[in-house]
């Protein structure tokens, strides 16, 4: 019997210490993902969001996981990745019945930011009647869950709703009952705190009274110690602020290693089972043949992207480099892949900037073999430098090229989003281009605006 009850006893310390751990890898990833979308770092920022939300749900924490999941909806409804959002919000919404049935109570106001986030990408899509029918879930969710800060909320969303579908008439008068709300809840508070401070102000007085007769004898008394504890004060702050922020760079340190020390796991034996079951075959395949050198950088590009996502919050060194010179010598190592007569054109000051050299010649030197490879004869190609502020600056690439198709901008920074001929390429070197981006605190894109071939712009933030 008292093995037994020894044995449960070391099961639930094991279960409370794992989800306690849970909860701080989340926490820290809830974080991450704040301070990046702070900073603008849209596509991190979401990475992040999506992490955390696994993270909250392993650890059956409802609430922040619908935050997060939610956040990151809103990021992929930012990019116009429709489908990706909404997926998210029914797993989320799946994960509050999921609550619900474990808890035995009902989540309404888990639900409410879950319609909300539907019925904003709903108006975008101009998609009026399901835009209707969330809003409709929106006032059930306020009105089960009797929280006046939803109720608030859910007047100004009406308000909102009704103006953008052209409603104006139910529009004021949804801002007119917000009006009266917020007018009777202030009301309300400000009664609430006139009557305490009378209360304060009440006992002052009597305390006064009680007191006046001793104060003059203690006042120097009084003077003295506020002026001894006020240094105390000071020096324990000191202290303690000092210990805070080694206890938290500790922390914080022992926490990256950890979760870089799962996902590496983690990454490391899906790669190896995918060599393991690959390589035996490639190797018995002639290598010189097209198709087996496709696989073999299928496999190289498939490992170099688990390697970038387990390190994207690891940043690179930074050196000092020419930026002119940098450029000029990257444009070299293609002058041999243009067509004939295509002009190859670099406009960079000859200014010392910070970079990471390897991934930033990587990012560029893809770019400008594309463009190499698309642009006709007696075309041109140009790569240029701009500052656009004290920390940031832009490399531009710009080709007279057939440019990107229409209907493939949207997938062009996504790996896997279309099955093709490996030989023709493995659609992984732009996805790839757009990790290191990132990592180096930065972001790639197309500039559709530009019709005359392709242009692509590396904005980077140091």
């Amino acid at each position: 019997m008292k093995k037994i009850l020894l044995l449960c006893l070391v099961a639930t310390y094991c279960i409370c210490t794992q989800s306690f751990a849970q909860n701080n890898r989340a926490d820290d990833l809830k974080k991450q993902a704040q301070e990046s979308l702070e900073k603008k770092e849209y596509i991190k920022a979401r990475y992040l969001f999506l992490q955390a939300y696994n993270a909250y749900s392993a650890a059956k924490d409802y609430e922040d996981a619908v935050t997060c999941g939610v956040n990151a909806s809103a990021l992929y409804h930012r990019e116009n990745y429709y489908k990706e959002a909404f997926e998210l919000l029914n797993g989320a919404e799946q994960l509050v019945t999921a609550g619900e049935n474990s808890t035995g109570k009902k989540l309404p106001a888990l639900r409410y930011p879950i319609a909300k986030e539907r019925m904003r990408m709903y108006l975008n899509m101009g998609r009026l009647t399901n835009a209707k029918t969330q809003l409709g879930l929106l006032e059930s969710a306020a009105k089960a869950a009797d929280n006046d800060s939803l109720t608030t909320d859910l007047l100004y969303t009406r308000a909102a709703y009704y103006y953008v579908t052209r409603q104006n008439e139910q529009g004021d008068e949804a801002v007119r009952q917000l009006l009266a709300e917020s007018s009777q809840i202030q009301a309300e508070q400000a009664q609430a705190k006139y009557d305490t401070l009378k209360k304060q102000y009440d006992d002052s007085l009597q305390t006064i009274a009680d007191k006046d007769s001793s104060l003059s004898t203690k006042q120097y008394l009084i003077i003295g110690l506020c002026v001894l504890a006020a240094i105390l004060a000071a020096s324990l702050i000191g202290v303690a602020l000092i210990l805070l922020r080694f206890v938290l760079l500790t922390r914080k340190q022992k926490k990256s290693i950890q979760i870089a020390n799962e996902n590496n796991e983690q990454k490391t034996q899906f790669i190896r089972n995918i060599s393991a079951q690959m390589e035996p075959t490639l190797n018995t395949l002639d290598a010189s043949q097209p198709g087996v050198k496709a696989l073999h950088m299928f496999a190289d590009h498939i490992q170099t992207l688990s390697d970038l996502e387990n390190s994207l919050s690891e940043p690179y060194e930074m050196e000092e480099k020419n930026i002119s010179n940098f450029c000029e010598a990257v444009m070299d190592k293609i002058r041999g892949k243009a067509q004939d007569n295509v002009t190859l054109t670099v406009n960079a000051p000859k200014l010392s900037v910070k970079i990471a050299p390897e991934p930033l010649e990587h990012i560029l030197l893809h770019l400008l073999e594309n463009a190499a490879y698309y642009t006709p004869a007696e075309g041109k190609i140009w790569l240029d430098f701009k500052k656009r502020g004290a920390h940031t600056h832009q490399f531009i690439i710009t080709d007279t090229g057939c440019g990107v198709p229409e209907e493939k901008r949207e997938m062009i920074f996504k790996p896997f989003s279309e099955i093709k001929d490996l030989t023709q390429g493995d659609g992984l070197g732009l996805p790839i281009c757009s990790l290191l981006a990132a990592k180096m605190n930065g972001n790639l894109t197309l500039d559709t605006a530009y019709t005359k071939g392709a242009r692509f712009v590396l904005e980077l933030h140091v």
